[in-house]
């Protein structure tokens, strides 16, 4: 009899996995060298850029009203999130609160969290201007249950893609997982940190060495345009004159 019973539970997960489409796509770091592309509780991904578009049809919702989220996970936190797909699949968007991820092991720390990017619509098919780009890890206030926030230093992470269901708050699409993306350790930090201090300090030598006198050395404060405001978390680097990656806001 109870082998009866896990063979119908069985049936029924899978009935219900079958229910979400998986598409080819794959989460990448961002192909272009940008400043702090990987830091010790931060990456950058290319946006999900058609990764939906072309389901529509076969999907309950729109490209207007279907909703793309990312799951970035760590460990243990990618099996947890593929089980709680089916077991817990209308309350998946609050079965592992930001807060609440990352702090140990057990049941009430998953290792992984839901954040939201948009809709399919504001991930267009086709040739766009810029590098567009997703910072996973871009709010360092983050306390809600679906917030961006930062990552455990050192870390190795993977991120997939989904697409929700906004009437029944069900996954219907999702993409692969990434590779594994391994951020920079805090050793390995304070160590650059180290020696970019003694860079600096050698430099500072040479140039008061080589400036003796009364001439002035002025530093141009950062440009408006490198400025990225925080806590955003999308946006599109243009190409201007001198190769240099510039950050504006979409």
């Amino acid at each position: 009899m109870a082998f009866v019973c896990i063979s119908v539970i069985c049936a029924a997960l899978s009935c219900v996995r079958a229910k979400i489409l998986t598409v080819g796509s794959v989460p990448q770091i961002l192909p272009n060298e940008v400043v702090a592309r990987v830091t010790s509780s931060s990456f950058v991904l290319s946006q999900p850029l058609c990764f939906f578009n072309t389901l529509q049809g076969s999907l309950p919702c729109t490209v207007n009203t279907c909703e793309i989220w990312s799951v970035i996970a760590t460990g243990p936190g990618v099996h947890n999130y593929d089980r709680d797909k089916v077991i817990e699949a209308p309350k998946i968007l609050s079965a592992s609160p930001y807060p609440d991820a990352f702090l140990g092991l057990g049941q009430a720390h998953k290792r992984y969290y839901i954040t939201k990017l948009g809709v399919p619509r504001d991930f267009p098919c086709g040739d766009l201007p810029g590098i567009r780009y997703f910072r996973v890890g871009a709010d360092g206030n983050c306390s809600s249950t679906n917030c961006n926030g930062i990552l455990p230093a050192g870390s190795t992470v993977r991120v997939k893609y989904i697409l929700i269901d906004p009437v029944t708050k069900e996954v219907v699409s999702e993409t692969k997982w990434s590779f594994p993306i391994i951020l920079i350790s805090l050793l390995l930090s304070c160590s650059m940190a180290v020696l970019v201090v003694l860079l600096a300090a050698l430099l500072l030598l040479d140039c008061s060495e080589s400036v003796r006198g009364k001439q002035e050395i002025s530093v141009s404060t950062v440009p408006e345009s490198f400025r990225i405001r925080r806590g955003s978390m999308t946006g599109t680097y243009t190409q201007t004159s001198g190769h240099v990656l510039r950050p504006r806001l979409i």
